[in-house]
């Protein structure tokens, strides 16, 4: 949706309210005491809604993403637009200059609230036909590794010793990733021999056939070819009705055979480190949540992509 069909459409806060009351009536109010979803009726007189069955009352947020919220529906939509309607993210600051808030933690919690719905949305789908998979390393900042040296103590003398990279880095988060990826015929010399379908990002502790193998079936429709490198970790997903191709995957070979897990990976560090700079590691999956729902929505309008983005804060909450 472009910024000035935003504006003609939900010109302020009544505008707003309507459309999200509109929106929670068409999916359906599940009432707090019967425990399902029954027919309910609009109060405008104290703007509740009220069970057809029991008549207890339900707040026009309760059980949405805005819920304990006491920001205006208007400030809510305006953030929503703004994250969807724009291929690259918002920092935190950035956002709170353009909505006018005094408190940064207030827009942090806001944002954090809508990617946790964005992650919840994407986590609806399965990845089908063909896949490629390969681990991501995103550095992230923790409490307890925020230097690039730790110390480690003994009861004479005091080592110290320098961090690792890559796989095993204390400074690094394992993110599993997971890109369909269609064989096609190359228009141009350049091109990638394949075509990109939708994605997933995991933060996963490590790197282990449990870890992996939990993710998969969470999120990879049986039946998948799954194109990967020869990591240990992967040698069991023929047990999970997968039909898995291992590769040996050098350096120089990784565009060639797997092209669009490392492009996935590499844009979303490279915006990371853009727009964020550092990333804590407890927060980390929020930020992939957004970066992939934008991704799988690249060929979208802009308006699907804020029309849906609402439909997700109506269906779920934030916590």
């Amino acid at each position: 949706m472009k910024i000035l069909e935003f504006i003609r459409r939900f010109k302020d806060e009544f505008a707003c309210r309507d459309h999200f009351r509109d929106e929670r009536l068409k999916q359906g109010i599940t009432c707090g005491r019967c425990r399902v979803k029954t027919k309910h009726y609009w109060l405008a007189s104290v703007e509740k809604f009220q069970c057809s069955r029991c008549r207890s009352r339900t707040n026009l947020k309760s059980g949405t993403m805005l819920q304990n919220t006491h920001m205006p529906f208007h400030t809510w939509y305006t953030v929503i637009h703004l994250m969807t309607t724009s291929k690259k993210p918002f920092s935190t600051l950035e956002m709170q200059r353009q909505i006018g808030c005094n408190r940064y933690e207030t827009v942090w919690n806001m944002m954090m609230k809508i990617r946790n719905s964005m992650g919840k949305r994407d986590g609806k789908y399965m990845l089908e036909g063909e896949i490629e998979m390969d681990e991501g390393f995103f550095e992230a900042v923790t409490l307890s590794d925020s230097v690039q040296t730790e110390m480690i103590n003994n009861n004479d003398y005091t080592v110290e010793k320098t961090l690792k990279r890559g796989r095993g880095s204390q400074r690094q988060a394992k993110v599993l990733v997971q890109v369909e990826s269609r064989s096609t015929m190359q228009e141009k010399p350049h091109d990638k021999n394949r075509v990109m379908g939708f994605a997933k990002m995991t933060v996963i502790n490590d790197a282990s056939s449990n870890s992996i193998n939990y993710e998969v079936v969470k999120g990879v429709a049986k039946g998948t070819i799954i194109n990967t490198d020869k990591w240990a970790g992967y040698n069991s997903l023929g047990e999970l009705g997968m039909i898995h191709n291992a590769q040996e995957v050098k350096g120089k070979d990784a565009m060639k055979k797997l092209p669009w897990v490392h492009t996935v990976i590499a844009n979303a560090k490279r915006q990371f480190l853009g727009t964020h700079h550092s990333i804590r590691l407890k927060y980390l999956q929020g930020y992939l949540n957004e970066f992939v729902y934008k991704l799988n929505r690249r060929n979208f309008t802009f308006r699907d992509n804020f029309d849906g983005l609402i439909t997700a804060a109506v269906a779920t909450t934030w916590y």
